[in-house]
């Protein structure tokens, strides 16, 4: 059997514009989708009836990364969400890295209003070195911004 690999992370939005913009200006995303999702197989892998959103794949120009958003226009329900805590049990955060980690905090901070406080991972830990913030999409979605030291991240 062929090893599993990474295929996107999905991120459910409730302004599409506003994260289009905020995903594609800060990471450099590219759209390569923008289609309506809906009908009985949209139904039967959300668990919900009449279920309709609106799907949008952001990429990487080399394809490494691939962030899809999902904005429900059906059904029409408030979301239920508590503040993300890194610590909080499931999943909690996608993790991005990036070629340039201070290029993308002084977008975060020019263009969103938005600061991270930067750790430096020890090097006993991650042998090459490796950078790190977290930061927050417009929903609140917790993300990790990274960048590591060499090409092939070596974990001690």
């Amino acid at each position: 059997m062929a090893p599993a690999a990474h295929d996107h992370v999905n991120i459910v939005v409730t302004d599409m514009d506003r994260s289009i913009a905020f995903y594609g200006t800060l990471l450099g995303l590219g759209m390569v989708m923008d289609r309506e999702l809906s009908g009985e197989w949209f139904e039967r892998v959300t668990g919900m009836a009449e279920a309709r959103a609106r799907c949008v794949i952001l990429a990487a120009p080399d394809g490494g990364c691939r962030v899809e958003l999902l904005a429900f226009a059906a059904p029409s329900r408030q979301a239920l969400a508590e503040a993300s805590h890194p610590a909080t049990p499931g999943l909690r955060h996608a993790a991005i890295r990036v070629a340039d980690l201070q290029a993308c905090l002084n977008i975060l901070h020019r263009q969103f209003g938005q600061d991270a406080q930067v750790a430096d991972v020890p090097k006993d830990i991650v042998k090459g070195g490796k950078r790190m913030c977290y930061i927050t999409d417009p929903d609140g979605a917790l993300i990790e911004l990274c960048q590591y030291g060499s090409e092939r991240p070596e974990f001690c």
